[in-house]
């Protein structure tokens, strides 16, 4: 019998492409990915691989150079946002298909984040690009989306960017994919040498992995894959070969043990 699985996928800009090769690994070792729960870039790789084109996206993902991601950025009014996200998400109509949610292979979820109301905001049915765009809505980076009735949504990973509590089939083997991991220590950070920017980026993160940290605590997935918080940057879509091929290497370390289970 193939081992069914809930995967649960996490915000983290383009440390997200390593859950690309986490599928590929889960997949190539026999296991029936079912349902699918992310944010952020968890949320497009997850519609990617719930509509079967997660190797197409990694494929398309590899070629990027730094060049080609900076063309994807459509730069919008600083006011409301640095990018208008529009190219982006009509490159990815090449990619995958924008279908309704209700109608793909396995259960997807995507979240978002409702400033408005300070709470989180699930996607389990509608046309999935309008779930991603608002997952994926960085505050102060992509516009925000604003709903019809006055909801002003960010990215999910703001209030939950490692959403476990909403994995339906509580039942399955749950694996989540925390791209909030320690960091690996080349040299030691000099706290008290670093720039306002830089301040506020690691303070920031360290909320962030606070956050995740109280998620998988409370929630407790079977599994937690860790990735590192500096494998990359935000924007290093152009590593995303490297980024796929460092996800396959992190699932067959925490997970190999279960192949023959």
């Amino acid at each position: 019998m193939r081992k069914k699985v809930s995967l649960v996928l996490g915000s983290g800009g383009a440390r997200g492409i390593t859950q690309l090769g986490v599928i590929k690994w889960l997949t190539d070792h026999g296991f029936e990915v079912n349902e699918v729960v992310g944010c952020s870039i968890g949320a497009l790789v997850g519609a990617a691989f719930a509509e079967g084109k997660n190797i197409e996206l990694g494929e398309w993902m590899s070629r990027l150079t730094k060049r080609e991601v900076f063309r994807l950025m459509d730069f919008s009014d600083p006011r409301y946002g640095i990018l208008k996200g529009q190219r982006v998400m009509s490159t990815l109509h090449e990619v995958f298909e924008d279908i309704l949610i209700e109608d793909m292979q396995i259960k997807y979820t995507a979240v978002a984040t409702d400033l408005t109301n300070e709470e989180d905001v699930v996607f389990r049915s509608g046309n999935v690009y309008n779930a991603i765009r608002a997952s994926i809505a960085i505050p102060g980076v992509f516009k925000s989306v604003v709903t019809t009735d006055g909801r002003f949504l960010v990215d999910g990973g703001v209030l939950n960017p490692l959403p476990i509590n909403y994995v339906r089939y509580r039942e399955n083997t749950i694996i989540a994919v925390n791209l909030d991991g320690d960091r690996e220590l080349l040299s030691p950070i000099a706290y008290d040498k670093l720039n306002a920017i830089s301040v506020l980026q690691e303070s920031y993160l360290a909320m962030r992995r606070k956050l995740t940290k109280l998620s998988i605590e409370l929630y407790k997935p079977d599994y937690v894959i860790n990735v590192p918080h500096n494998i990359s940057g935000i924007w290093d879509f152009d590593r995303s070969k490297f980024l796929i091929e460092k996800g396959y290497e992190y699932a067959e370390a925490n997970l190999v043990h279960l192949i023959n289970k």
